[in-house]
């Protein structure tokens, strides 16, 4: 309802504002229930999506049919087929006849097959995201301990878990926190309500918080996945993980002839930008050494095609996956995220495999043009 209502509020501002730039006379408004009984007339709700018979948002090109409705909507049509509507409602008593009755022969005869083809040749303008936007790293923190992993602290309070309980890190810690939730028939609600407190083994100093496993890693794993936040004397005491992912630079090794992602953090990007820490330098890196060949860099939302079946098939860069070193693509027409035929396996979606089917990068305007072929 929220929506409907901010599309009725732009549409009347839309309407505005053009009036004064072609004049009044020369704009004409047409109802959305008017395209879509027209839409469904001239059989074009078929054209696209996956359900044939009503219009299917999935698929961002039902905007495209919507415009082509509306552009063969003209003032005459309109107001006789508003009479019609309002005649037929009117004589309701008196005749079975609705507007899903009535016939209205299509502008000209070959509109759905000159629609299908344009509509299969019809490239979806996406916004690249390559701005250095949005958060550098995780709000929350973890610590380290060496043979056990990152750990963080968590309240003895009536949120308290008690699967959180073999992960406390401390043995004996975790001993007591244990026979103290027993008493209380393993209620953490209970155990740890307002008054209550559980004791340290010299029965006087209360425990307010407990270290839990937060995973198992090593320091090396550690430094190579997030950044450590030092105190005055130098030292890390709280690893953060890093924010989103800007970009990746796909690599082509001229030594053994593969394909490999070197995906780069909003942080490292913006440090990339300011010259944190380094020379100031370009955001995408072009030069990785004499053995490594740039090859293109893609973003979110970035628009690539693919050998599919023998032709080009477009996509857009939904996901950049560093962990499992892949690029989740989607259909370029996709409005959704939630059908599987518009993407590839994962398998399908490691560099190399992109690469081997000639993956390219395009740039796209606003209308969807092509401006690199």
């Amino acid at each position: 309802s929220s929506q409907l209502n901010d599309t009725r509020y732009i549409s009347r501002e839309a309407l505005s504002y053009l009036e004064p730039l072609v004049g009044k006379n020369n704009v004409t408004v047409t109802k959305g229930i008017m395209t879509g009984w027209l839409r469904h007339q001239w059989q074009l709700n078929s054209l696209i999506g996956h359900d044939k018979t009503q219009k299917d948002r999935v698929d961002h090109r039902h905007h495209t049919i919507d415009a082509l409705v509306t552009a063969c909507i003209d003032r005459k049509l309109y107001n006789t087929l508003v009479a019609q509507a309002k005649d037929l409602e009117r004589r309701s008593g008196d005749t079975e006849l609705r507007m899903r009755d009535l016939h209205v022969d299509e502008p000209w005869e070959s509109l759905r097959d000159d629609l299908d083809e344009a509509l299969s040749e019809m490239i979806v303008a996406h916004t690249p995201q390559r701005k250095i936007t949005g958060a550098l790293h995780e709000e929350t923190g973890a610590g380290f301990v060496k043979g056990v992993g990152t750990v963080y602290r968590a309240d003895l309070d009536p949120e308290f878990k008690t699967t959180q309980v073999k992960k406390i890190v401390d043995d004996e810690i975790r001993k007591l926190v244990s026979e103290h939730l027993e008493k209380y028939n393993n209620k953490p609600k209970e155990a740890f309500a307002e008054g209550i407190k559980v004791y340290h083994k010299d029965g006087k100093t209360p425990i307010k918080r407990v270290r839990i496993i937060q995973a198992k890693t090593t320091l090396k794993k550690l430094e190579s996945s997030k950044f450590g936040i030092r105190n005055k004397e130098g030292k890390v005491f709280r690893w953060m993980a890093y924010g989103n992912l800007h970009h990746v630079e796909i690599l082509y090794n001229k030594a053994t002839g593969k394909f490999a992602g070197e995906f780069v953090t909003t942080m490292e990007a913006s440090h990339r930008a300011k010259g944190i820490g380094i020379p100031k330098q370009p955001i995408i890196k072009t030069n990785h050494g004499d053995e490594l060949e740039f090859v293109m860099a893609l973003h979110i939302n970035d628009i690539v095609s693919l050998d599919v079946d023998g032709k080009r098939s477009y996509y857009r860069i939904q996901t950049l996956d560093k962990p499992n070193k892949r690029i989740k693509l989607r259909l370029h027409i996709a409005a959704t995220i939630s059908q599987n035929d518009e993407t590839l396996s994962d398998r399908d979606s490691t560099i190399p495999a992109l690469m081997e089917r000639g993956m390219l990068v395009h740039k796209v305007n606003s209308i969807g043009k092509i401006l690199n072929d």
